[in-house]
C-alpha cells in the first residue's frame, strides 16, 4: 500500500489517491497517470494541458505523482523520463507517452481514449 499524501488532481470525479492498487488498478473508469518532477520545465507546462483535456474528457481520472516524493512508485512503474503519461484501463497499461507532446498528437491521445 502506497500513502501518497500531497499529489492529487482528479478531475472526472474528486477524490484523494491513498492506494494504487484501489484508484489505478481497480479504477472502474480511465486513469492518466501523470509523473513528474516540481524541477522538471516540460512537466510544469504539460500539467495545465493534461488538466484542460481531462475537463474535456469527464470519463477520465487525473492524477499526479511526483516522482521525487515517491520513488519507489516510480521505480515500479520503470519511470525514466519525466513527465511521463501513463493510461490506465481496467487495471491494464494501455497507452502511454513521455516528454512534451505537440498539440495534435496530444488530442489524438486523448481521442483513442474509450467513452464509458
Amino acid at each position: 500500500m502506497f500513502r501518497l499524501n500531497k499529489l492529487i488532481k482528479s478531475f472526472g470525479s474528486i477524490q484523494n489517491f491513498t492506494n494504487w492498487e484501489n484508484d489505478v488498478v481497480k479504477a472502474s473508469k480511465p486513469v492518466l497517470v501523470d509523473f513528474y518532477a516540481t524541477w522538471c520545465g516540460p512537466c510544469k507546462r504539460l500539467t495545465p494541458i493534461l488538466e484542460q483535456k481531462v475537463k474535456e474528457h469527464p470519463n477520465v481520472t487525473l492524477i499526479k505523482i511526483d516522482i521525487d516524493q515517491h520513488e519507489q512508485l516510480a521505480n515500479q512503474n520503470n519511470i525514466e523520463v519525466v513527465p511521463t503519461v501513463m493510461l490506465f484501463q481496467n487495471g491494464k497499461k494501455v497507452n502511454n507517452f513521455t516528454g512534451m507532446l505537440p498539440p495534435d498528437q496530444l488530442t489524438k491521445f486523448f481521442e483513442q481514449i474509450p467513452k464509458q
